[in-house]
């Protein structure tokens, strides 16, 4: 079993950290099926095969919630947070580990770090992707 964490306010999931620890199973998701990113791990043995495929294009999609991915290669991030335009809680993500943040949120960079970033595009530009909480 995944070991990872939900943290929720008001009913809403804000982040779900998933933690360093391997998967017992082959594949595993931690995330709503309802989410606009789906994360998963996935551990397969020497010679596994997933058959090739493409994935069916959404007809239409309105008001999805943006959601973003960071994944900690090397050092530690603290990600800040919000419920609504208030910090609910600061949340350590170190070394293997990866949050999908489903809220407003700030990054302080404990030690140098590599992380990687996915979210969803199309890239809107800066001034129309973000509104800023502080």
């Amino acid at each position: 079993m995944l070991k990872f964490e939900k943290i929720e306010k008001d009913g809403k999931i804000l982040a779900i950290v998933l933690r360093s620890e391997k998967p017992d199973n082959s594949i595993e998701f931690v995330t709503p099926k309802e989410f606009p990113l789906q994360l998963g791990m996935h551990k397969r043995k020497k010679g596994d095969y997933v058959t090739a495929h493409e994935h069916v294009p959404f007809n239409e999609v309105k008001n999805l919630q943006v959601q973003e991915i960071l994944f900690v290669k090397k050092g530690k991030i603290s990600v800040g947070l919000y419920s609504g335009k208030k910090l609910f809680k600061e949340v350590v993500v170190s070394h293997d580990e990866t949050i999908l943040i489903n809220t407003g949120h700030y990054v302080k960079f404990i030690e140098d770090t590599e992380i990687v970033e996915v979210k969803q595009g199309p890239y809107r530009e800066r001034d129309n992707e973000k509104k800023f909480l502080e």
